[in-house]
């Protein structure tokens, strides 16, 4: 009679003691047990971030600002984010730009603008004429982001300041709040509570001809509107350079 010396894994288990199926039945329950385990944790980190990008998509609404264009809601696709643009134009020069204070208050909800939590940008155009319809021409001569200076350039000499013909100093001075997600998500709660109602405000000290004029400040009331509140091509000119800093792909 021939004599299976390499039994199949069915024989090893047919020959086990009780005491030994006991053992691999446990086994067996503690594997299907970190199995689940595991399959519940992965189920609870994939809802988890479903629930987080649902809590983070912001585009179930377009909200823009209404009655206002002394401060916009927009967005560059990384995230939201308010732009405050001011303008100056004239024959003088603004040498100075320093920003003090401000908030933007959304219902009850109050947003602080604070030196090390804005982005400042200041460009000239020499050559403007008195409505400053000109989109062209402007240079970058200060840039601040959240409180560090990285360009400052206000005080040099005008480069056009002996030119015969009669054109203008155009400033256009960009506030920038960046919004973080909880921020976005509280404006938007506001909406849908019906708190539209909002107003904002800035405060800095500039410097013009060398004198320096502390106190200039900004105010302004607007509500929040869900889709177009006016399309660009109704803006006054001199907000030509505005739109395609900031509106345009």
């Amino acid at each position: 009679m021939l004599t299976n010396k390499n039994p199949t894994p069915y024989s090893q288990c047919a020959v086990l003691t009780i005491s030994e199926l006991l053992m691999q039945n446990n086994y067996m329950k503690g594997k299907i047990g970190a199995y689940l385990c595991i399959a519940g944790i992965i189920t609870a980190i994939t809802v988890s971030n479903c629930a987080t990008a649902r809590r983070n998509d912001f585009s179930k609404y377009n909200l823009s600002l209404k009655d206002t264009l002394s401060i916009f809601l927009l967005n560059n696709g990384k995230g939201h984010y308010f732009c405050i643009p001011i303008q100056y134009t004239g024959d003088y020069q603004i040498a100075g730009f320093e920003f003090d204070k401000g908030n933007i208050l959304i219902g009850d909800y109050d947003i602080l603008l604070k030196r090390d939590r804005v982005n400042i940008s200041v460009y000239l155009n020499e050559t403007a004429d008195e409505e400053g319809s000109s989109a062209e021409g402007f240079k970058l001569i200060y840039l601040e982001k959240n409180g560090k200076v990285s360009v400052s350039k206000m005080a040099e000499p005008l480069a056009m300041k002996n030119n015969p013909q009669r054109m203008l100093n155009h400033y256009y001075i960009f506030i920038e709040k960046h919004l973080t997600d909880n921020e976005m998500k509280n404006i938007i709660n506001k909406y849908e509570k019906g708190n539209v109602s909002s107003r904002m405000s800035v405060w800095y000290d500039m410097t013009i001809d060398n004198e320096k004029q502390n106190g200039s400040g900004i105010l302004d009331d607007f509500e929040l509107y869900n889709g177009l509140a006016l399309a660009p091509a109704f803006f006054p000119v001199n907000l030509n350079f505005f739109k395609t800093k900031y509106l345009q792909n």
